[in-house]
């Protein structure tokens, strides 16, 4: 395993595990605010001596309507939350994204839920040595059908020393994926003045496509 795949794999597991004590403060009650997710995240990312690999995004609500949004003072009501965030181990990035959903969510709020999470999964599928990547993003909005105009950003971006590194995943990249490239598939509904859902993992492409960052993807409720 080279140097690059090494930092990237481990720095993605400590995402999983600041995740999990994400869900966990949360389950709790000890995470009230976006802010106080963004200075969960930067403190947990301090207390194992690393970096973030970029600033967190954490939205709640309409807020996540909003593809970078800044943490604010908003506290945590009923909606769907978007956390965006990595680390950076020995000059390498990781990237993920979860969205759970604070509250009950409404039947139409799973379906949507759901219908980002099959098309991220056609993504990865679809992501192999060779592969064109403009195709590997169509074929993820097509998946996502009536959704389409609400996907606004590419699929996803190579990952490295930088958190944006080629190979792109967009409708007008010629991009190809080889052997070794580690990318992220990150399909994202956004619904302005209501919600917004994104998932994200970062991947390596090898003969057997290995997904980095292993938090669930099933919809978690709080």
């Amino acid at each position: 395993m080279n140097n690059k795949i090494k930092n990237i794999s481990e720095a993605c597991s400590i995402n999983d595990e600041i995740f999990g004590l994400i869900v966990k403060n949360l389950r709790d009650k000890t995470l009230k605010t976006e802010l106080d997710i963004d200075k969960f995240i930067r403190k947990e990312t301090r207390k194992r001596k690393l970096k973030n690999s970029f600033p967190p995004v954490v939205a709640i609500g309409k807020n996540a309507a909003e593809i970078h949004h800044k943490p604010k003072k908003t506290r945590l009501k009923k909606g769907f939350l978007v956390m965006d965030f990595g680390v950076k181990l020995n000059g390498y990035c990781s990237d993920m994204t979860r969205t759970v959903y604070i509250g009950k969510p409404l039947k139409k709020e799973k379906e949507i839920y759901n219908k980002v999470l099959q098309a991220q999964k056609i993504g990865i599928q679809k992501s192999k040595i060779g592969a064109e990547c403009f195709e590997i993003d169509y074929a993820v909005r097509k998946k996502l059908k009536g959704l389409r105009e609400n996907f606004i950003h590419s699929l996803g971006h190579g990952v490295g020393k930088k958190i944006h590194e080629l190979p792109n995943l967009s409708p007008k990249t010629d991009s190809i994926l080889k052997k070794g490239d580690i990318i992220t598939i990150e399909p994202g509904v956004y619904i302005k003045g209501k919600l917004g859902i994104r998932i994200e993992d970062s991947i390596l492409i090898d003969k057997k496509i290995k997904v980095l960052t292993k938090s669930t993807k099933k919809l978690i409720i709080i």
